[in-house]
């Protein structure tokens, strides 16, 4: 499956829709039909868009990506942008609601440009680009009310329901992301659940690969500072906000933050 930026007439309507209800934090209603993506294509032109106007009218520039390995049936590829970007031990992280969505991720940070240009970008290219890796987490939500009734193409446009990201720890090495590894919940000190640990694509490091040539297809790129992460390791958990959590990463090492509401 091949996605290309396919701007469209009702683009920047959408971004519009989109950044209204991230801005209000209340989910709303389905886009309107006369602005609605119909392909994935025009999804990723509604991303721009949203990035775009996020850029020069509240100054939040793009801080993170999520990307993983596409499929017959799913492409899951987003901006994520700094606003929304957090850093675990600099303390309480605000939250809307009781309960947060979140997924246990690893992110990779990008130490220096990887610019569009003509020729693709080799697995050891990108590998060079990494400059560390931390214990993440991304935070969930949707800015439909109903988005079981949303199609991919609009889920796409709203960036696959991020909400945000939060980094933890740095881990020794970037390169000792494992395919697998159990995932443990702790709240206020009592672990309350543990997960096998297993990363949808086996390789950690698949979906940025594919990232990097994705936006190189586009005349966009990675820049130094970003982050990416790549698919969680247990699907998605509810935490309890205004309590102390707690998050093993096997041998890795231990995310600790708190939501407050």
């Amino acid at each position: 499956m091949q996605i290309k930026i396919e701007d469209y007439p009702g683009s920047l309507d959408a971004a519009r829709h989109l950044i209204a209800a991230r801005e209000s934090g209340i989910p709303g209603p389905r886009l309107p039909v006369d602005c609605r993506p119909q392909s994935l294509n025009q999804a990723f032109a509604v991303q721009q868009r949203t990035a775009q106007l996020l850029r020069e009218h509240h100054q939040d520039d793009i801080g993170a990506w999520k990307s993983a390995l596409p499929t017959p049936e799913k492409s899951v590829v987003a901006p994520i942008y700094a606003s929304t970007v957090a850093y675990a031990e600099a303390g309480p992280i605000a939250a809307r609601t009781d309960i947060v969505r979140i997924e246990p991720e690893i992110a990779f940070e990008i130490a220096h440009d990887l610019p569009a240009r003509p020729q693709p970008y080799s697995e050891a290219d990108v590998d060079a680009a990494i400059g560390s890796a931390r214990l993440a987490l991304e935070v969930l939500g949707c800015r439909y009310a109903a988005p079981e009734h949303a199609s991919l193409p609009e889920l796409l446009a709203d960036h696959m329901f991020n909400q945000g990201l939060v980094l933890g720890p740095r881990i020794a090495s970037p390169h000792e992301a494992p395919g697998s590894m159990s995932i443990t919940l702790s709240v206020d000190g009592v672990e309350t659940e543990q997960h096998a640990g297993i990363h949808p694509n086996d390789r950690p490091k698949a979906g940025l690969y594919w990232l990097a040539n994705f936006l190189r297809e586009q005349g966009l790129g990675l820049r130094a500072g970003q982050h990416v992460i790549t698919g969680s390791y247990a699907g998605f958990l509810d935490v309890p906000a205004n309590r102390d959590l707690a998050l093993t990463y096997g041998d890795l090492g231990v995310l600790r933050l708190r939501f407050d509401k």
